[in-house]
């Protein structure tokens, strides 16, 4: 009689299994709201037990909020502005890695932006801080040293407008290389009108 065969564990670094968690939990956010995001499939899938899941995060809360974090540090690391260059460039810097982005992972930035409006207050601090993080590179991409509040709230408002088109656009509407110069002409209409001409 042969013994039945058990699937053996993979023994994996603290942080290499803090790694393989977040990452379920990214690809799972695809697929529904964080809050509904089963910690025991989580668990399962990284063939641990629950309780090993929550000694690197404490709380289901916590492990929420880390997922959300590792998206946010995504869509980041995407838009940035190259380090050198006229404004114009460093702002196409940004909206090109930031549509790509959207356009590219869809279903990974609109789960972050439905867990930013999930009411959480640590999830929607994440969000928070992600949209001040890209109006504060934008603003210094654009040469704006000291924004006047206005002119911060102006850019918040063009990042909304830049997010809706970016989820919503097809080629058969306009294509990534025409939105994005379509994108960075408003960008620069709302920092002259606001700031002045960037420079």
């Amino acid at each position: 009689m042969t013994a039945k065969s058990v699937p053996t564990r993979v023994r994996l670094k603290p942080e290499e299994r803090r790694t393989q968690l977040i990452n379920i939990g990214l690809r799972l956010l695809v697929t529904r709201p964080i809050h509904e995001m089963s910690i025991d499939e989580v668990a399962a899938e990284a063939g641990i037990s629950r309780g090993l899941l929550f000694r690197y995060f404490p709380t289901k809360r916590d492990y929420y909020v880390a997922v959300v974090q590792a998206a946010a540090r995504r869509v980041l690391s995407h838009a940035e502005a190259p380090a050198e260059g006229a404004a114009t460039e460093r702002m196409r810097g940004i909206v090109d890695g930031f549509v790509s982005f959207v356009q590219r992972r869809k279903g990974n930035y609109v789960a972050l932006v439905r867990a930013g409006a999930g009411g959480d207050e640590l999830v929607l601090e994440v969000f928070e801080d992600t949209r001040n993080t890209l109006v504060d590179r934008v603003l210094e991409a654009a040469g704006v040293t000291d924004p006047t509040p206005l002119l911060r709230l102006a850019v918040r408002g063009w990042l909304a407008m830049a997010e809706e088109m970016a989820v919503d656009a097809t080629d058969e509407v306009v294509t990534t290389a025409d939105l994005v110069e379509l994108l960075v002409g408003s960008l620069e209409r709302v920092v002259e009108q606001f700031a002045g001409t960037p420079h």
